[in-house]
């Protein structure tokens, strides 16, 4: 649980009052592979920091699957429009490994940042990072070919090649599996 502690304070330094706040309302659950940590048309109401493990996001569509983004250990995540809104999600979260979360529920964050400036600092800032993300990999996807989608994913993302699947990896791209294999190939 230090972890989140030392994730949200290497965003925006919290005070001692907040961090020892943020301790005494976190909880931790365990995932297996396979578990769905968030379902399509449920409302996210936590905001999850991974201690160990892998989660996606992903949704269905015209019997295709579009992968998001995968989250692994050390990173703080959400579904950001159903968590902020508070509405049903669109998107559905899922452990790809055996993954351990440490998570404050909605009410606590809000209730966080009213009463701390540190603390809403912060999560403006988790905010808007996540906003930059959101946009930097819709540039990705439109401007650039697949060969330098992989390049770039590989580039990020190495320490994940073999944690996460080829059809996994193909789906964030964008591509079929087979089209993978092609540029794989050429390396």
């Amino acid at each position: 649980m230090a972890d989140f502690i030392h994730y949200c304070n290497s965003i925006s330094p919290l005070s001692k009052e907040v961090m020892n706040e943020i301790l005494s309302k976190l909880k931790s659950r365990t995932f297996v592979k396979g578990d769905l940590i968030n379902k399509q048309g449920q409302v996210c109401r936590d905001l999850f920091f991974i201690e160990k493990g892998l989660v996606k996001h992903f949704y269905h569509s015209k019997n295709r699957v579009f992968i998001l983004r995968f989250f692994p250990e050390n990173n703080l995540f959400t579904i950001l429009d159903s968590y902020i809104n508070q509405t049903p999600a669109e998107f559905i979260t899922i452990a790809l490994e055996d993954t351990t979360l440490t998570y404050l529920e909605y009410n606590e964050v809000e209730e966080l940042c009213r009463n701390h400036h540190s603390f809403e600092t912060f999560m403006r800032k988790y905010i808007s990072f996540a906003a930059f993300n959101i946009l930097k990999r819709n540039k990705e996807m439109l401007e650039d070919d697949a060969t330098e989608r992989y390049n770039g994913f590989v580039k990020e993302n190495s320490h994940l090649l073999q944690r996460i699947s080829l059809g996994d990896i193909a789906s964030y791209l964008g591509i079929s599996q087979v089209s993978l294999s092609r540029i794989r190939a050429k390396k």
